[in-house]
């Protein structure tokens, strides 16, 4: 179910730096079994099989940085993730792979 919006993308380099900077935290769509095989420590969890029941922080002038695999959920789902009420909505491009590629933490299952 994609929902026909403009996509808004940073890349992994783009995200760190929001989250280094305390500008952006990550919310990770993926399902609990790609959850358990690794996540990036700090992220939110909110599968989209479940994410209408998810429970979001505020957002407090932040960016809400959405990520999935490879970042093809997160776009094809970016209008979604728009209904939560978040003033900054992105989504980062690459997912956890291209995250992981860089050599940023993962924390294994």
């Amino acid at each position: 179910m994609s929902i026909d919006v403009e996509v808004i993308g940073i890349n992994p380099e783009e995200a760190k730096i929001l989250i280094d900077e305390g500008r952006g935290f990550l919310i990770d769509v993926r399902e609990d079994e790609e959850w358990a095989a690794g996540k990036i420590p700090g992220a939110i969890h909110a599968p989209l099989t479940r994410f209408a029941d998810s429970t979001f922080p505020p957002a407090e002038g932040k960016t809400a940085i959405f990520h999935c695999r490879s970042g093809k959920r997160t776009t094809d789902y970016f209008g979604l993730f728009l209904q939560v009420g978040y003033e900054n909505v992105v989504h980062m491009e690459e997912g956890i792979l291209g995250w992981a590629q860089r050599g940023y933490d993962v924390e294994p299952g």
